[in-house]
């Protein structure tokens, strides 16, 4: 009771001279306030500080040849100068617009984010140059594996001597995949700190790829279906499976994805006619007129035997969700397997 009641005396003393302190001497008060208020900017610092330790992170990503290369970010980034319009997509639909200084090389014909894309600073249309990039002074180029190569915007250690990271998406340098497109979305992910969207988003379009997977587990004929890629020549483009995600599509969707060639070759009307396929799923790089290319194959003298042409099963597809993957992918594939399985998946033939 005695240490107590002694306690309770010293703290009414102590009370009592901050109360004079603070009634007497205004100019002492203020400092307190300062000393306080300086402190708790300082708490602030320390916990946003505590909260953010994402950076600095490192990557693995891949050299136009294939090669592994690691690639470290810092900090941050907030000057992000980006190359092609599948990147462009990315960073718009995961919020991150704001960051773009600069965007080169508008490749795709078909884009839900077209206006947004065009509210972008565009450098150019095509391949931008390098003294245009370095002008920005980027944190990082983001951009497609095969955008870094001496005649565009140069190798990868150019940029990273002068101190700018590089992110690149796969190209056919790995090989194109589900999982190679996945893989480049997680990177994205971890290099712009956005993992619970990226995620999100995987999740969502491994279940709906999933569910077309297991539905096609009952159909029992499997339609051969040929990729045809138009260029706009006399002949036309094949890619083999490891060149494109359609055949994955394809295959999961109850289909037999039709090959021709280990490797990428120009595929004449010869070939097309010996293939024979069933259905046709037809794409063309930069071309958005899907009606008019549809009409030119179904209209072809050479083409009135094979049995796609005959029945008209041909579909017309986005080139690059098609070849390389993009945010519609599930999109895509649901389509497909309407297209192969019509009668399984709600479609019509």
């Amino acid at each position: 009771m005695r240490t107590r009641k002694r306690s309770q005396i010293f703290g009414g003393v102590v009370i009592a001279v901050l109360f004079s302190t603070a009634c007497g001497n205004t100019t002492h008060n203020d400092a307190i306030l300062e000393v306080t208020n300086e402190a708790a900017q300082s708490n602030k610092s320390m916990k946003q500080e505590t909260m953010n330790k994402h950076y600095p992170v490192t990557l693995s990503i891949y050299s136009d040849e294939g090669k592994e290369m690691k690639q470290t970010i810092e900090t941050e980034p907030k000057r992000v100068v980006v190359v092609g319009s599948a990147m462009a997509e990315l960073m718009i639909a995961f919020g991150l617009e704001d960051k773009v200084v600069g965007l080169g090389y508008l490749d795709q014909s078909f884009s839900k984010y077209e206006n947004q894309i065009n509210k972008l600073p565009i450098l150019s249309d095509l391949w931008p140059s390098k003294e245009s990039v370095i002008d920005l002074q980027p944190d990082i180029i983001y951009a497609m594996s095969s955008a870094f190569k001496e005649d565009r915007l140069g190798e990868i250690s150019f940029w990273n001597e002068r101190g700018i990271s590089v992110i690149t998406a796969s190209n056919f340098n790995i090989g194109r995949s589900i999982e190679h497109y996945m893989d480049d979305i997680r990177n994205f992910g971890v290099a712009f700190d956005v993992e619970g969207k990226t995620e999100a988003f995987i999740k969502e379009q491994t279940a709906r790829i999933t569910k077309v997977k297991q539905t096609s587990k009952s159909v029992q004929n499997r339609p051969n279906v040929l990729l045809i890629a138009s260029a706009g020549r006399e002949n036309f483009d094949y890619y083999p499976p490891s060149w494109s995600v359609i055949d994955e599509m394809i295959e999961g969707s109850g289909g037999k994805y039709v090959e021709l060639s280990d490797g990428y070759m120009e595929m004449s009307i010869e070939a097309i006619i010996a293939a024979n396929p069933e259905k046709i799923v037809l794409t063309q790089f930069q071309d958005p007129n899907n009606e008019t290319i549809k009409t030119k194959l179904l209209s072809n003298d050479r083409l009135q035997n094979v049995e796609a042409i005959k029945k008209g099963n041909v579909m017309v597809v986005d080139y690059t969700n098609a070849i390389r993957g993009s945010l519609q992918l599930a999109d895509l594939y649901e389509d497909v397997a309407a297209f192969i399985h019509p009668e399984q998946y709600g479609g019509q033939s």
